[in-house]
């Protein structure tokens, strides 16, 4: 994802000289080819995030396309203030770029794990949010950034995603991609752990219970629309996500069916509010935080359980 990033962040660079390319101290090799374009247009702002925020919020103002590029915790949770005053309240037509979300990061620890910008960014007023799933569908986010009219946050894994989406050119983010199946039932996602899901949805067709999959690669706002009539036809719902509970899919998803009279039978798969005992891989924690593809195949396994009848609920 971190090279799809790049790579289509640089053909944008080189044709408007309005993008400025904001980083907190990373790696500076991943630079060097928007610095040869131009070197003035890539700045280095050191471990002061808060203050590359508010900087991002003074070039927008002055008619320039800031793209501000960290690990994720540190782009969001280290200056959440300036994201709401700076950005947001002020409507900055800024892009705020979070690589490692989720637990891309594993083994670094807490420090490192992104597992609450999706909600802290869903809940800034104006902010945009995207969680693309694949390289093929970060290209597309980067794209949309140009034609947006405020503020976007844009989740990023680490590196060495498989490509997920099909499409010829890359996708438009605002759009839900959604893989049906002849029976009922829907895994709803977003971001890298579309893996997990369609993996979970291929074992399940395996043994005569696949789902239909959805992904949403814009948490905000929701593609409602859209969302409606495949839920109004979806039989059971699971979301799954690589992401605490308060404030992720899973809240925004139940909230909406239930406003709109969808009571399908829903139950939702989170990342658990409290902190790992130990270092260990993004597998390791998905695995122990029950958002694997083994641990989607469980519960959905057992919400169909309980909506289907003997002789069906046997296929579990």
């Amino acid at each position: 994802m971190r090279d799809a990033f790049f790579a289509e962040l640089l053909d944008l660079f080189a044709a408007d000289r309005r993008m400025i390319f904001l980083t907190g101290d990373l790696g500076y090799k991943l630079f060097d080819a928007l610095a040869a374009v131009d070197p003035s247009r890539v700045i280095n702002f050191g471990i002061r995030e808060a203050a590359m925020v508010g900087f991002a919020s003074g070039l927008a103002e002055a008619g320039m396309l800031p793209v501000v590029y960290s690990i994720t915790p540190f782009v969001t949770l280290r200056c959440l203030e300036q994201i709401k005053l700076e950005l947001c309240y002020n409507r900055r037509h800024a892009l705020l770029v979070g690589v490692g979300g989720g637990y891309a990061y594993g083994r670094n620890g807490a420090t490192h794990h992104g597992i609450e910008d999706l909600g802290l960014m869903r809940a800034m007023g104006g902010m945009r949010v995207f969680a693309p799933c694949d390289p093929w569908e970060v290209r597309g986010c980067v794209r949309r950034f140009p034609g947006l009219d405020g503020p976007a946050y844009l989740r990023l894994g680490r590196n060495g995603e498989p490509r997920l989406r099909p499409e010829p050119v890359p996708p438009d983010p605002d759009a839900p991609f959604y893989q049906p199946n002849a029976r009922q039932g829907l895994l709803v996602t977003t971001g890298c752990l579309l893996s997990e899901a369609q993996a979970a949805a291929g074992q399940l067709a395996a043994r005569g219970g696949g789902p239909a999959v959805l992904h949403l690669p814009c948490l905000s706002p929701l593609p409602e629309a859209a969302l409606l009539p495949l839920l109004r036809l979806a039989g059971p719902v699971l979301v799954a996500e690589e992401h605490i509970r308060p404030g992720g899919l899973g809240e925004a998803l139940a909230r909406f069916m239930l406003e709109n009279g969808i009571h399908a039978p829903f139950a939702s798969l989170a990342i658990p509010a409290q902190f790992p005992e130990r270092c260990l891989s993004r597998a390791e924690l998905l695995a122990a935080s029950g958002i694997d593809a083994a641990g989607i195949v469980r519960a959905f396994n057992a919400l169909s359980c309980t909506t289907t009848s003997p002789d069906e609920a046997s296929l579990a």
